[in-house]
């Protein structure tokens, strides 16, 4: 596995919040911020599209996690906000990465295969949120059914 070990800058973004099993809220709360995003030309050449998990699936009740969809925004953007819209900024700092295909959605597959990397090589995870960084084409229309995606989970320290 190609897990790096990167500076993650903070970004600026607008975004979307939802509480509830993140396989249930996240295809919705993605199309409530791009339904938003297209409406106000949001999307530019250097935009990201983000997900935000607060939240450990394994040991947080489903009704309780937290899941943000974001889309960054270039410095002096300000598109018109409304209900449920809202810009934040998106904590940086040490964090693993790995550049993952996800098919057939089994991003929970993704997920277990990078933890166990993580204990394996003793890592210590910091409370900042994790993050998706979508790439490319969704898979509902992808002809492989493929999602292309970076993990970024946050450190306390250096990965051994």
């Amino acid at each position: 596995m190609n897990v790096e070990e990167i500076v993650f800058p903070e970004l600026r973004a607008a975004g979307v919040r939802r509480l509830g099993a993140y396989s249930e809220v996240a295809g919705e709360t993605f199309g409530r911020l791009f339904s938003w995003a297209s409406r106000n030309a949001v999307f530019n050449d250097s935009s990201l599209v983000i997900g935000v998990y607060y939240d450990c699936p394994e040991t947080t009740p489903p009704d309780k996690c937290r899941m943000d969809a974001c889309v960054t925004l270039s410095e002096g953007q300000n598109p018109p906000l409304e209900d449920g819209i809202a810009i934040q900024t998106l904590p940086g700092g040490l964090c693993a990465s790995r550049l993952c295909n996800v098919y057939n959605n089994d991003f929970k597959g993704a997920w277990k295969e990078f933890d166990r990397w993580l204990a394996e090589h003793n890592t210590i995870r910091d409370q900042r949120p994790c993050y998706e960084i979508y790439y490319g084409p969704k898979a509902c229309t992808h002809p492989l059914k493929k999602w292309v995606l970076d993990i970024v989970i946050p450190l306390k320290q250096h990965i051994i």
